[in-house]
């Protein structure tokens, strides 16, 4: 096993389950090999974009698959980068069944010097019959200020000096 993508597994893992809106929304990491995730989003009544049919918002799907793809295309790099998503491309198949969890898998197909290509599908029973696809392109943006000594470093002077350094990272 590759021991960078040994030790990036949790790393990716704690990102997508304990920050941002992976942690608001519920993600879970299921599955991070070089160039794929697999992801599974329980139920959650908070997201529902219909409350007559109990149907989770499609905006919760479009993040799913964005934030999959994007964590597939960072098992990519080999330098300190960022991927910000240039092009996402989705298509609605159906609606998603209410009270289901929902699966999500991307695969980068095509890496580039500069560009990533992906796939993605959203499913709940069936992974031949999606919820959505997509196909999206994230650019490799190299920025040697983001290494996991700066990262730990940063987050420990926040915890050491409470609120105004968080406010003050904020304003960067």
């Amino acid at each position: 096993m590759n021991l960078k993508l040994a030790i990036f597994k949790p790393m990716l893992k704690l990102a997508m389950e304990r920050t941002g809106h992976g942690a608001a929304l519920g993600f879970k990491l299921t599955k991070v090999g070089r160039g794929e995730v697999e992801m599974t989003f329980p139920y959650k009544e908070e997201v529902v974009g219909n409350p007559v049919t109990g149907v989770v918002h499609g905006g919760v799907i479009v993040s799913l698959l964005d934030t999959a793809c994007g964590s597939a295309a960072i098992t990519m790099l080999t330098r300190a980068a960022v991927t910000p998503t240039m092009d996402l491309r989705l298509d609605y198949m159906h609606p998603a069944q209410p009270q289901q969890p929902i699966y999500v898998a991307a695969k980068v197909y095509r890496d580039t010097s500069n560009v990533m290509f992906c796939r993605g599908s959203a499913w709940q029973d069936d992974p031949e019959n999606p919820i959505a696809h997509c196909v999206a392109t994230f650019m490799k943006v190299e920025t040697p200020s983001i290494s996991l000594t700066n990262i730990i470093r940063r987050r420990f002077n926040l915890l050491v000096r409470g609120n105004k350094a968080f406010e003050q990272e904020a304003d960067k």
